[in-house]
């Protein structure tokens, strides 16, 4: 459920998407480690934050020696920043965002490259191996599909 929430929170933290779908893979297991010390009275995103955290600092400190890296300081700013921000989005953001966590890792890509990354359809379509005619299909289909899983998550919170 909230897999596009942490996948994001990561993904600006280290500025890779290979690297923040490795963190999260590790994040994942150490929540599934931890579940028993996770207090079923407090908001569940913030305790996530706060292990996905450690994963960045533990993977910053680990490539430490690479050139193009964030420091761990610049890690911590943009996790203050992402963890202060997610209280005060509006509920269409933050439906959204559980609406893509819903979506095939490849689906979930190829709206990334397009709407996140800017790419052409010509981009995407020579990035992903596919025709420019399936893409725009693909990305009519999933627009479609997350509008409407947002509209029923709105009707659902009303």
């Amino acid at each position: 459920m909230h897999q596009g929430q942490l996948r994001g929170f990561i993904l600006a933290s280290v500025g890779d998407f290979q690297n923040a779908a490795d963190i999260l893979q590790k994040t994942n297991l150490k929540i599934w480690q931890k579940a028993d010390a996770f207090h079923r009275d407090q908001p569940f995103l913030p305790w996530a934050f706060a292990i996905a955290r450690y994963e960045v600092l533990a993977f910053l400190r680990d490539r430490g020696r690479e050139r193009i890296v964030f420091q761990p300081d610049v890690s911590e700013m943009l996790t203050d920043v992402f963890e202060s921000r997610y209280d005060h989005w509006d509920p269409k953001q933050l439906a959204l965002h559980q609406c893509l966590d819903q979506l095939c890792p490849e689906h979930t890509r190829l709206i990334s490259l397009r709407y996140a990354k800017g790419m052409s359809l010509a981009g995407v379509a020579s990035e992903t191996g596919r025709s420019i005619e399936s893409v725009k299909c693909i990305l009519l289909r999933m627009r479609r599909k997350l509008k409407q899983c947002i509209q029923h998550r709105l009707a659902e919170s009303s």
